[in-house]
């Protein structure tokens, strides 16, 4: 907690405002799509899916492969607990949505479904979405609400993401949301990994960036990756960029 108070006041005396911004790019996705203050249609069909689950008191078997999580203390929880600490808010999710459709998403590669909320967001905007989950009763619920829904372009996989990644050849994705593990080493390899599947355009997003010293430290490698031009620091969450058109730089945006 004290770590993630620490950097949250760091990341708001770094914050710019446009003004502050030099590089196009950066200046306009953040007036045209981070700050838009457009209501969407789709906000209401996220705000009817997070409702479809806030109250569904399903016991869900957790197999965590990652660092585990900071308010559980066992491996059954309920879907509404899901919903409520371990997925993605109101907020993230209509940004999510913001950005696909900003960017023209087609094809999305989501490491870590939940309970779908970020998958379904995404898939609003008209993106084909791979999301990956690896414990089976998880992926098996998350499932049932992207077929009760109607998300014909999801499509759900259980499987450990290393695993998954590992067997990956001549598949290209326009973004790559890593949302799973929390772990700053696997992170890190997962988006070496991932790199084979990406190309000059690809939006690079990692959650939970100040969840913990270990993830902050692989944030902070990631943004002096060889391959990684832009960075913007959200504080929630990390936008890395490949453009080759771009100097390597940081951005840090508060919200």
């Amino acid at each position: 907690m004290l770590h993630q108070l620490k950097n949250y006041i760091k990341h708001c005396l770094k914050s710019f405002h446009l003004h502050g911004i030099h590089s196009p790019f950066v200046f306009t996705l953040e007036k045209k799509c981070l700050r838009d203050k457009t209501y969407y249609e789709q906000y209401d069909a996220i705000r009817c899916f997070r409702e479809s689950v806030k109250n569904n008191n399903t016991i869900l078997h957790i197999e965590d492969y990652g660092a585990g999580s900071k308010v559980f203390k066992t491996d059954e929880r309920c879907v509404s607990d899901i919903l409520k600490y371990n997925s993605s808010d109101k907020k993230s999710a209509e940004m999510l949505f913001r950005l696909c459709n900003y960017f023209n998403v087609k094809k999305v590669l989501e490491l870590g479904t939940s309970i779908g909320i970020a998958t379904h967001a995404m898939t609003l905007s008209g993106a084909h979405v791979t999301t990956i989950e690896g414990s089976p009763e998880v992926q098996k619920f998350a499932q049932s609400q992207f077929k009760k829904f109607n998300l014909d372009k999801v499509q759900s996989i259980c499987s450990k993401f290393k695993e998954f990644l590992k067997h990956q050849i001549g598949t290209t994705y326009d973004l790559i949301y890593i949302d799973g593990h929390h772990d700053g080493m696997a992170t890190i390899n997962y988006f070496n990994a991932c790199l084979k599947l990406s190309h000059k355009d690809t939006i690079f997003i990692l959650d939970d960036i100040y969840w913990s010293r270990d993830m902050t430290d692989a944030w902070n490698q990631l943004c002096q990756h060889a391959n990684v031009t832009a960075s913007i620091d959200l504080y929630d969450v990390g936008l890395l960029f490949l453009r080759t058109e771009q100097l390597q730089e940081r951005f840090y945006i508060k919200l």
